[in-house]
């Protein structure tokens, strides 16, 4: 698929979250842009930016230490 941007033609790809199951259109100007369009499959999957921050968030919360329960 390809977009006008101004002059340029930028060229996309539908992409699909593994994790939350969204689908988005990734331009050339995206970082797994061109990872995924190496692969030559029809339907790409990776993580999107929303999943991947949840998973390093949650991931920081556990690594945190346990607050002592005043009883």
């Amino acid at each position: 698929m390809l977009k006008v941007k101004g002059e340029r033609t930028m060229k996309s790809l539908n992409a699909r979250c593994i994790m939350c199951g969204k689908s988005y259109q990734l331009n050339e100007d995206h970082k797994d842009y061109k990872n995924l369009s190496e692969k030559n499959v029809s339907t790409a999957t990776f993580i999107c930016d929303r999943c991947s921050n949840k998973v390093r968030y949650e991931a920081d919360e556990q690594r945190k230490p346990i607050k002592p329960s005043s009883s």
